[in-house]
């Protein structure tokens, strides 16, 4: 009966020590914008490519799943987005992460006016989904600029 008291007691002291070095906490990980190439395509399109720099602090891999974003162009809500993504970011280090975005400002028509207006500002709202073994971390990062003028508008200035 002694050795059971004892193997108990040993178990009940070391328990809350293991669980600590099981349950890690799991960092934040955090993204800048490295590039967005934003261009008016046309008077109803606007497309392009979004790379953020990702950095995981953890000493673990953390899998991307997917990334939402949303496109104001003029102070007005363009369209929102959802890419789906299947990309790893290695432990105690960074990753680029890229997806590419359209959008048919004739969906959008706030936007599409505020762009005949001459509006070329644009503000892109960017939020990052991470898995990880207690959950999904999101990371937000906002980014603004201007659009290019390719296309359409581009040609016209020429």
């Amino acid at each position: 009966m002694r050795p059971l008291l004892h193997r108990l007691a040993l178990l009940a002291l070391c328990a809350p020590v293991a669980a600590c070095f099981l349950a890690r906490p799991v960092e934040q990980p955090t993204a800048t914008v490295r590039a967005v190439n934003l261009e008016l395509r046309s008077l109803t399109a606007v497309g392009g490519d979004l790379t953020l720099d990702v950095h995981n602090p953890n000493s673990f891999s953390l899998p991307v799943t997917s990334l939402d974003w949303e496109l104001s162009v003029g102070g007005a809500r363009a369209v929102i987005g959802q890419a789906a993504l299947s990309q790893t970011l290695p432990a105690m280090g960074s990753a680029p992460v890229t997806t590419a975005l359209a959008v048919d400002l004739r969906a959008a028509l706030d936007a599409a006016s505020a762009v005949a207006r001459g509006a070329r500002d644009y503000q892109l709202a960017v939020r990052l989904h991470v898995s990880t073994r207690l959950g999904d971390l999101t990371v937000d990062v906002v980014h603004r600029g201007t659009l290019s003028g390719g296309g359409i508008l581009g040609a016209l200035r020429r």
